[in-house]
């Protein structure tokens, strides 16, 4: 009995273990799997849109960036305690909404595998799953004179967002996904260490410049710590078609994205066959070993 309950202990302190280790890579694949499921989802709804449709977001969107001629950066975005229902009545909130679920398209970055949402507004809520557009600054949909602002986390535990970009190098592509358009953006600036309270840098960085066409991706860094921002600024360049990936692509892609759901099923597979042919194999070995007991009598 004693040894029974040593087995099962060790056997559970393994399970959590085994569970605290992989819980980060787990979580992250979740979240993966949902912002597949997101885009796919946003996607569907873009190819069901007519012309007429897109005619009048496009025109929309470029009117509500008509209506500033700076970005207003309100502070720190990673130190507020904004709710998504704070934005839910403004003009900001109908703009680019094609779902009515926050979503304004979603944004790739191959270098570092990211492909992310992005939703109105910078609340906690949504920068805990993916891209937020900061609220004050041009929408991402490109022009002249125009810079967007895009955040998230670096570091989560449950979600990696952000926490690769500081691979990025100036040269790089990045890619907004917007209704019926594709918008590159080659990277042309990293300040990779601005301090979080430096808010002269911070605004300089992030405005607007005339004839520009920017988009930069702001985050929080070193992870962990959070007392600076990464700044990565993209300027527009023509995008031709370099996205388009084959059957083949597709299937690699998902392998690299859910490896380690795959290892626990496979795992779990294993181990779910070994309990079962214990179990039946089990009464035959029993059986056996009576009968042999019966012809020693």
């Amino acid at each position: 009995m004693k040894r029974k309950i040593t087995t099962f202990l060790f056997g559970l302190l393994f399970l959590i273990g085994f569970g605290v280790l992989v819980y980060p890579t787990i979580s992250n694949q979740w979240n993966t799997y949902r912002q597949q499921k997101l885009i796919s989802t946003y996607d569907k709804a873009i190819s069901q849109m007519k012309p007429e449709d897109f005619d009048a977001a496009w025109e929309a969107a470029r009117s509500f960036n008509s209506t500033f001629d700076s970005n207003n950066i309100y502070g720190d975005i990673f130190n507020t305690d904004a709710k998504l229902t704070d934005i839910k009545d403004t003009e900001y909130w109908k703009v680019l909404n094609v779902e009515g679920n926050g979503i304004m398209g979603y944004l790739s970055i191959p270098k570092v595998n990211i492909k992310l949402s992005i939703y109105h507004g910078t609340s906690d809520e949504v920068l805990q799953t993916g891209v937020g557009h900061m609220n004050g600054t041009k929408l991402p949909i490109g022009g002249e004179s125009t810079h967007s602002v895009l955040s998230a986390h670096r570091g989560l535990p449950a979600a990696k967002l952000f926490t690769d970009i500081d691979q990025m190098k100036k040269g790089d592509r990045f890619y907004l996904h917007i209704l019926d358009e594709d918008l590159a953006y080659e990277v042309d600036q990293i300040l990779p260490m601005v301090d979080k309270d430096d808010h002269e840098t911070l605004d300089k960085a992030l405005q607007i410049e005339d004839g520009q066409d920017y988009v930069t991706l702001f985050t929080c860094t070193p992870y962990g710590v959070n007392t600076h921002r990464l700044l990565v600024r993209g300027h527009r360049v023509p995008y031709e078609g370099e996205l388009v990936s084959t059957p083949v692509d597709t299937m690699v892609q998902a392998i690299q994205n859910y490896y380690m759901l795959f290892l626990l099923l496979g795992l779990a597979v294993t181990a779910l066959i070994i309990v079962l042919m214990k179990h039946l194999f089990r009464p035959r070995r029993k059986l056996a070993e009576e009968d042999l007991e019966e012809g020693k009598k």
